[in-house]
């Protein structure tokens, strides 16, 4: 408690115009998904003004990148498909990588992978099995997956989140269709979504700006935070998501409210 009595303090003086290139998670962070958080648009639109670059790294493939900034937009903030970073990108890389044939559970994370020249299949064999948003999972599905897995297809998530929060309700997360596949395949899953170190090279890789220049906020201390602080970033943790307080060894620099409570002085 003492830590975020005096990472307030030093917000009172603190002027975000330093960094040059500032990265959003968007659950909970930019939006509660029907929804922006209350003061979210001012600020983005102020960054966007001052010329100043603007990602939002997300785990969310419920959509497509494109559906993605699209709803930003519909929400009032300026977004293009190239502001959004999301497990597609790292899951099309590695599947490029090594080549083949996937399995994909989810409909945005299917229709960018596709797009990516990734080769979609329904059933085994595969040699990827690939799971993201989806919450039209069933167990018919659960089957196909588990055939897969036993046939040799690697499993990749795109996230582990518990789960998704859709206005004022909750859905079930990436995670619980990662975690019910596991416990039936007795197989775990590779994550290539935050905090994963192949997710990391692939943000690193659209930031502009230096390490020192560079903030990222997030409402998840062992998502958003941690791969903001194991990339070098300036970490700002916002209440107004799943961490409220701060716990366990992941430390955010700072810890704020809202985004809305950012001061840009330029």
């Amino acid at each position: 408690m003492f830590l975020i009595k005096s990472i307030r303090k030093q917000n009172k003086c603190m002027d975000f115009n330093r960094f040059n290139t500032f990265i959003f998670d968007l659950d909970e962070t930019v939006w509660c998904w029907t929804e922006l958080i209350p003061g979210v648009e001012r600020i983005i639109d102020r960054l966007n003004y001052l010329g100043k670059q603007v990602l939002f790294v997300t785990n969310n493939t419920f959509l497509s990148r494109k559906g993605l900034a699209k709803k930003l937009n519909t929400l009032g903030i300026e977004a293009k498909e190239e502001n959004v970073i999301n497990p597609a990108i790292s899951i099309s890389e590695y599947i490029r990588r090594r080549k083949g044939r996937a399995i994909v559970f989810g409909d945005g994370l299917k229709e960018d992978l596709k797009k990516d020249g990734i080769k979609v299949v329904k059933k085994p064999p595969a040699k990827y099995l690939v799971v993201g948003l989806y919450p039209k999972f069933n167990f018919q599905e659960l089957g196909v997956a588990v055939e897969a897995i036993e046939k040799g297809a690697e499993f990749l998530a795109a996230a582990g989140g518990r789960y998704f929060r859709f206005g004022n309700g909750k859905l079930p997360g990436t995670g619980v269709i990662v975690n019910a596949i596991e416990y039936v395949s007795d197989k775990k899953s590779i994550l290539l979504g935050k905090p994963s170190e192949f997710f990391q090279s692939i943000v690193e890789l659209n930031i502009e700006s230096s390490r020192k220049e560079t903030v990222l906020f997030g409402d998840e201390l062992d998502s958003d935070i941690l791969l903001g602080k194991n990339a070098g970033y300036f970490t700002v943790l916002v209440k107004t998501g799943v961490d409220k307080i701060v716990k366990g060894k992941i430390r955010p620099d700072l810890v704020l409210n809202s985004v809305a409570d950012v001061k840009v002085s330029a």
